[in-house]
């Protein structure tokens, strides 16, 4: 019997198959056509991300670029709302009382007191590129997280800022994308008086020890009187150049910090030389990133005063010129008591000529807290004569800004001169120590000579970054010294107060403290 019921069974098998290929090959195609669109917005994220990391590295140049205006010392308080974070505007903004903003992106209002600053981070700040047949345009906004001012090591008013800077890249075309990325821009505040001396010259001799010295450390922190121990270790040394050191047996120790690097002839590049002698450095060689740069103290103006010689002779208070400086400062006494002669400035920054002690005499400037400031177009000592302070707390100290120029404005060439006198004597409070090297600073930012001698040591910090400086005699230093080229011709040993490192600071390299970013 025929079987017609069967008939067409091989069509319809047929188009079953059809169907199921034409299901698999549309799969196919739109597997195909996914991973295209995955592989496209990968590729536009990436092209966004990029362009957000672009906006913040340029917010990041324009706000750590040197000509970049940081805020001033005085604008703290009066400008700026340091106690928040973020840091509010108190005048000067289009927005009082909001956080401060520089922005070059529009989905994001600037609020900055200085419209020149906001005009010229707006321009840094923003910008396109091409992407082959696609636009990708970046923009950034900083926000100000905090702020601080402190006096840097050198006595120079300084401000460190903390930026929160959001990049925002989008990438044009039929599937636009927009990427953001945030990162936080800081400058800290560090120690910068770590070492016993450092010469920030980058050549060869740049710091040279001769003869039999020693550089180790001690600690003022809580002393009081002249009871220190002094201690092999932390009498580190550095330089921007090499250390040389010529006979005798010095002995460095504690580290040597340098950007050179290997040790041999400074001919070679290398670090330290010796010639004949059984010097050592106890410590290691540690090579620097980079060159240290330490500022140069603000330029002072110089006292119109003809130079002052003071002796021990009673009446140095009624010297012509000691009178006519004095006029130049109301605010401030002199005092002489059997050929100590004292000066406070009672608050005021106390301005002198160029003065010359000699036969005794000492001199002695009032500290303060904050810290007292005496200005002086140079200092020298003879005849046994001696330079302090005097201070009724610990947390007193007075700087000694050396201006060195004379009454006319024509530079000085040896405005610190210590040759014929006894260094630095003190006058402590009870609770004090003697050797607390944080109370006495001479601060110097010319070119001239510091010549330290004498046949008596004392504790101070001499900071004069583009100075010649020449240790001579018996006299130790008890504190640390800066300088440009820094020669120890005598035996004049180096110890270092540790509690330095606890009260001196300089801004620090910027660096990015975090990173993230998502896609908008």
């Amino acid at each position: 019997m025929r079987k017609n019921h069967e008939r067409g069974m091989a069509l319809i098998l047929a188009l079953f198959m059809m169907t199921a290929l034409s299901a698999l090959g549309a799969s196919l195609m739109f597997l195909s056509q996914t991973e295209i669109y995955s592989s496209m917005n990968y590729r536009m994220m990436s092209q966004g991300r990029y362009a957000a990391e672009a906006g913040v590295h340029k917010a990041a140049s324009y706000l750590l670029d040197p000509a970049y205006p940081v805020p001033a010392y005085a604008d703290i308080g009066t400008i700026y709302d340091t106690t928040k974070s973020p840091v509010t505007c108190l005048s000067g903004c289009p927005n009082i009382n909001q956080p401060v903003v520089l922005s070059a992106i529009s989905t994001q209002a600037s609020n900055y007191p200085v419209a020149a600053v906001q005009t010229a981070f707006d321009t840094a700040a923003k910008g396109t590129l091409a992407a082959n047949d696609a636009t990708i345009t970046y923009g950034a906004y900083a926000v100000l997280i905090s702020m601080q001012r402190f006096d840097s090591y050198g006595g120079t008013q300084s401000v460190v800022q903390t930026w929160q800077i959001t990049g925002a890249g989008s990438v044009g075309g039929s599937r636009p994308a927009t990427v953001e990325v945030v990162s936080v821009i800081e400058t800290p505040k560090v120690p910068a008086n770590t070492m016993a001396a450092f010469a920030t010259d980058d050549t060869c001799g740049a710091l040279t020890f001769n003869g039999n010295i020693t550089i180790d450390s001690y600690d003022s922190t809580g002393q009081t009187g002249g009871a220190i121990t002094l201690e092999n270790m932390d009498g580190d040394v550095g330089s921007n150049g090499n250390l040389t050191i010529n006979g005798g047996a010095a002995s460095v120790e504690g580290n040597l910090y340098t950007p050179r690097s290997g040790v041999g002839t400074c001919a070679a590049g290398a670090v330290t030389a010796f010639t004949g002698s059984t010097a050592t450095i106890d410590g290691s060689v540690v090579q620097l990133p980079k060159p240290v740069i330490y500022p140069t103290p603000t330029v002072l103006p110089y006292s119109p005063v003809l130079p002052i010689s003071l002796n021990s002779s009673v009446g140095a208070c009624l010297n012509t010129q000691m009178v006519a400086a004095m006029v130049l400062n109301p605010m401030a006494t002199c005092s002489d008591t059997g050929g100590v002669i004292t000066i406070n400035g009672n608050g005021s920054t106390v301005s002198l000529p160029s003065i010359t002690l000699g036969g005794g005499t000492k001199l002695v400037l009032v500290a303060s807290s904050p810290p007292a400031k005496y200005d002086v177009n140079s200092i020298s000592l003879n005849g046994g004569s001696s330079i302090g302070i005097s201070a009724t707390s610990p947390t007193q100290n007075a700087l000694v800004n050396v201006v060195g120029k004379d009454n006319t404005g024509m530079d000085i060439p040896m405005p610190i001169d210590f040759v014929g006198g006894t260094f630095a004597a003190v006058t402590r409070c009870a609770t004090c120590s003697n050797f607390d090297a944080s109370m006495l600073q001479f601060i110097y930012g010319g070119t001239g000579e510091v010549r330290l001698t004498g046949n008596s040591g004392a504790a101070a910090t001499f900071y004069a970054p583009n100075a010649q400086v020449q240790f001579s005699g018996m006299a130790d230093l008890y504190g640390s010294i800066l300088g440009k080229r820094i020669n120890n011709i005598g035996s004049a040993n180096i110890h270092y107060d540790r509690r330095l490192q606890h009260d001196f600071y300089i801004a620090g390299l910027p660096m990015a403290s975090t990173f993230s970013w998502k896609r908008s």
